[in-house]
């Protein structure tokens, strides 16, 4: 068991490295979805447009919204178009943004729980997956790039704030030290995680601090003693959606 979760651990110290080295080495692999946003776009104040994608530009159209229904607004205005490549001068970075509800796959490696029952403040490290809900803001900023042919290609940045509940299994070493002296054998116990976690993304990468607590799911649950007891941790999240 100790050494999965060795390796456990080397893997998910990794994924940000990994992730965060590829996302700023392929800017332009990360696209923006099709779908409704918000931007200054047009007139210089914030209203609604849509984005579609095709296969060499990205389009970008004007909305009008009645009774919660949007319009393409393209009698009265003209829509903007960015190709993936353009040999004319750069253009100044556009933002566009939207608000959804979030799911996500989440981590943490790390907890930090504080003195108890005389045992000294603990940075604990067991395996753990939680499902997270919660409501989320993303920022996309759509700018070019010249590579060193000339050309500037576009290239997309995200950014996003997340703020939800998570919930999910973990596990967790039970011995005598953690029970006060309840039990005389030493396991690796199921825990049942909940709590409210904050987090920031670039572009594929998900960072943020959790608060929660943990429940021992069995028998010695009534020994030990973290039972319930607040931790704060380091998050990392996959998006699912």
């Amino acid at each position: 068991m100790k050494t999965s979760l060795k390796w456990f651990f080397i893997v998910v110290l990794a994924s940000p490295a990994f992730l965060s080295c590829k996302s700023q080495k392929d800017f332009n692999t990360f696209l923006i979805e099709d779908g409704i946003y918000r931007s200054k776009i047009f007139d210089g104040k914030k209203e609604w447009v849509y984005l579609d994608n095709e296969q060499d530009f990205l389009f970008v159209f004007p909305l009008n919204r009645k009774n919660n229904v949007y319009f393409l607004d393209t009698i009265n205005r003209s829509y903007l178009s960015f190709p993936q490549e353009r040999w004319a001068v750069k253009l100044n970075d556009e933002v566009f943004q939207t608000n959804s509800f979030d799911v996500d796959l989440i981590s943490i490696p790390f907890k930090f729980r504080g003195r108890t029952a005389g045992i000294p403040p603990q940075l604990n490290t067991n395996l753990n997956a939680s499902l997270y809900f919660g409501y989320r803001s993303d920022w996309y900023s759509l700018g070019y790039k010249q590579n060193p042919f000339g050309a500037f290609e576009r290239v997309t940045r995200h950014y996003g704030l997340t703020i939800g509940l998570f919930t999910g299994l973990g596990s967790t070493s039970v011995n005598p030290w953690v029970t006060n002296d309840q039990i005389a054998y030493e396991y690796d116990g199921i825990t049942w995680s909940n709590g409210i976690a904050f987090s920031f993304a670039f572009n594929y990468l998900n960072l943020g601090v959790g608060l929660g607590y943990d429940m021992l799911l069995d028998n010695n649950s009534r020994y030990w003693v973290y039972q319930k007891k607040p931790w704060i941790g380091l998050v990392l999240g996959i998006n699912l959606n």
